[in-house]
């Protein structure tokens, strides 16, 4: 405990020198908590809080901006203006007179090209790079994009209609970078001398576990309108020293609260604290590898579906927003989040065809009052399937004594913590062992990435309002699919014999017998090229009802963002996809 205290005294100082050299200048101070990003490549990048601290050097061909009734907008950001074409499957972007990288060089349609094409190479192997598949290719494989330096143009042709491409301009992955200075390590982004970019803000120092520091970039190309000298994001995964960098004013912006203070800092700082509406999930992800068969009896690859479903039925989502997270949070029936469009449908969750999978966690059985209706269904799953037992469901005392452990992963960011050690204490209700352990974010996503997890927390927030932003996680080509879903088995070793082919193996879809491109890949295909919006909601509604059969993912609550901003500190642009954008932000 004097450790903790010595820390965060210690941070608080270093804090409060950074503030008071740069108060004259306008220089604010952010906690976005999850520690150091993984990558500050922003093709590289597939993190929210990374993603936050990239858009400040990084810019778009679109962006957003406040309309007249306060509201964030998508508008034209490094292009002057755009075009679609009747059929949507041309774009004709017009970049801006006189465009400048933050080092001065002239910024040009070519190299913004040449940054489309480095992302979306399989040579960099970036998690986001099938998202430049809604772009047509040319016959040598490159993408089917025309650029004209000299008139400024930027042609992109689509091979049929992408509802979303706008808002995949205004995204991260997207962002131009200087291609003659990147890498495909990333290491160049760790370095201020070649961190060179297109947004408001340029990098003057990068220190691990410490600070990212940001100064106004003169070259961006609406400067004039960038009121801020510069920002500092703080890198650490410890809420208390978050909060109290925040109480003691040496930051004005904070996220990863922990929800055990949220009464005391409504009553202390009456407004500061926000919950903003945000349009993710945070769910619970099973390794499909992992063998879950009691010892007794193996179980097959569709059978251990149903018992990782059994698991997440277990958990009681209503308790877990109302007494765990506390910040208006809404339990989860679905891994779509309420508030999620899919073209035809503005909110998937209140539409009919959609699916409902944890629609009663909080109603009680007749079985037995002690448990919910959710919970019952799911004990009795695992009895059917012939996992050991003692006492009964009826008796209030039914405990599974063959269940294999399960390694489960967190990082100790916000609620992490309280959310895990909730799920772990229901399991071990039940006899099931959960052995937690906590990782760096960044260890941990590398970890995820290798395929070298059991079990983990996660969460996904929109980068668009779209359902194919959400599909798209677990189609097998995608990095970000830690489930392996459709994927070999990586790094995990702990496998059986049955599990060692389970994601690429023919064990899903409706009857169970289908490969994961063949079940789902090809669902969101058809999601992605279907031009009937009816039509298109079917398909997303039947894709999310293949990955919630597989139990690999185990959705809890729909997001809400705790942050608390101090009041001095206005025109900060925020989006219910949770990025907080600076780029016009000023402080009193």
């Amino acid at each position: 405990m004097k450790k903790l205290v010595v820390l965060v005294l210690a941070l608080a100082m270093v804090l409060s020198l950074a503030s008071f050299a740069n108060a004259e200048g306008k220089t604010i101070s952010i906690f976005l908590g999850g520690g150091t990003p993984l990558s500050m490549d922003p093709a590289l990048n597939s993190a929210s809080a990374g993603s936050n601290i990239i858009r400040s050097a990084f810019a778009g061909l679109t962006g957003f901006q406040y309309d007249a009734n306060g509201e964030p907008v998508m508008s034209p950001e490094l292009a002057e203006s755009y075009e679609v074409s009747e059929d949507g499957l041309t774009y004709s972007f017009v970049l801006r007179e006189g465009l400048k990288w933050s080092d001065g060089t002239d910024a040009t349609a070519t190299q913004i090209k040449d940054s489309w094409e480095r992302a979306a190479s399989a040579e960099l192997g970036a998690d986001y790079g099938f998202l430049y598949d809604v772009i047509s290719r040319k016959e040598d494989g490159s993408l089917d994009i025309d650029v004209d330096d000299a008139a400024r143009t930027f042609v992109v042709h689509l091979p049929q209609p992408c509802a979303y491409f706008l808002d995949l301009c205004a995204f991260v992955p997207f962002y131009p970078v200087r291609v003659d200075i990147a890498d495909n390590e990333g290491i160049w982004a760790t370095n201020p001398e070649t961190y060179v970019g297109l947004g408001a803000f340029k990098m003057t120092k990068y220190a691990v576990d410490d600070v990212i520091s940001f100064e106004k970039n003169p070259y961006y190309w609406n400067a004039d309108a960038v009121k801020l000298a510069g920002l500092n994001f703080y890198l650490s995964e410890d809420n208390t020293a978050i909060l109290t960098a925040y109480e003691n004013d040496t930051v004005q912006y904070i996220q990863s609260i922990s929800s055990s203070e949220f009464d005391r800092l409504n009553a202390t700082y009456p407004g500061e604290l926000e919950f903003y509406p945000t349009q993710g999930t945070y769910y619970i992800l099973f390794n499909v590898h992992k063998d879950v068969s009691p010892a007794s009896k193996q179980l097959t690859v569709q059978e251990q579906s149903k018992a990782r479903f059994a698991l997440g039925q277990l958990v009681n989502r209503y308790e877990v927003v109302t007494y765990v997270t506390k910040g208006g949070e809404v339990a989860a029936t679905g891994f779509f989040p309420k508030g999620l469009a899919d073209g035809l449908n503005s909110d998937v969750r209140a539409a009919a065809d959609y699916g409902v999978w944890y629609a009663n966690t909080n109603e009680f059985s007749d079985v037995n009052p002690d448990y919910t209706i959710d919970q019952v269904e799911a004990l009795q799953t695992l009895i059917d399937l012939g996992y050991p037992y003692t006492g009964t469901i009826e008796g209030g005392d039914i405990v599974f004594t063959d269940f294999p452990s399960i390694e489960f992963a967190f990082n100790n960011s916000g609620n992490n913590a309280l959310i895990i050690q909730y799920v772990q204490e229901t399991w071990n209700q039940f006899g099931i062992t959960g052995v937690v352990n906590q990782e760096a974010w960044a260890t941990l996503q590398t970890k995820l990435k290798a395929g070298d997890a059991e079990a983990a927390r996660m969460g996904w927030i929109a980068d668009f309002n779209d359902v194919v932003n959400f599909l798209e996680i677990f189609i097998s080509a995608s990095g970000n699919n830690y489930p392996r879903l459709g994927r070999d088995i990586g790094d995990y070793t702990r496998n059986s014999e049955v599990t060692k082919d389970a994601g690429l193996g023919a064990y899903w879809g409706p009857e169970g017998n289908q490969t994961w491109a063949e079940a789902y890949d090809a669902l969101v295909d058809a999601v992605k090229a279907a031009t009937d919006p009816a039509e298109r909601a079917n398909l997303a509604a039947e894709a999310e009802k293949v990955l919630m059969a597989t139990g690999g993912v185990n959705p809890l609550y729909y997001y809400t963002t705790a942050q608390m901003l101090k009041p001095s500190v206005h025109d900060v642009i925020r989006l219910a996809t949770g990025d907080v954008i600076w780029t016009y932000a000023d402080m009193d």
